[in-house]
């Protein structure tokens, strides 16, 4: 008898031991900055201290703080984290050195500029798609001609 309730003491030391270092492990972290790119479910977040990668998780929460001490919140879809969007992430530090946001935190207002932003460089975006099919063209054009002789 004393024997398994020993055996069943060790066992719970031991898993107790597991999660304490495997929690300690996760060190939390803070991020301020403007995100710069971003590709699927990354962010690279330009910050005071250089760039930062920020990893998105169907746990991450998007929210803007609203009213006079920020105590009505509205949440929002990831998907409104675009570049020129300045944000705050909280979450933690992963074994990479990224960070694994919980919570992003975005000014409505800001989402609002970065949202125009990103509608006014449209346009600039398919007039270099279509700049870069056309020097393709020509590339292609002056390679037969090299070959033919011309």
């Amino acid at each position: 008898m004393h024997r398994k309730m020993l055996a069943t003491m060790i066992s719970l030391g031991l898993m107790a031991w597991v999660f304490a270092t495997s929690a300690a492990s996760q060190e939390k972290a803070k991020v301020k900055g403007m995100i710069r790119t971003r590709t699927g479910e990354t962010l690279i977040v330009k910050t005071s201290n250089g760039d930062t990668t920020v990893l998105l998780t169907d746990d991450t929460t998007t929210k803007d703080d609203k009213g006079l001490f920020g105590l009505d919140k509205e949440i929002f879809s990831n998907s409104v984290l675009i570049p020129g969007l300045k944000v705050k992430v909280d979450g933690t530090s992963d074994d990479q050195g990224r960070v694994v946001a919980k919570t992003i935190t975005v000014d409505g207002d800001d989402l609002e500029t970065a949202e125009m932003i990103q509608a006014g460089l449209h346009p600039t975006a398919e007039q270099v798609s279509a700049n870069m099919q056309a020097i393709e063209t020509n590339r292609q054009g002056v390679a037969a001609n090299k070959i033919a002789g011309v």
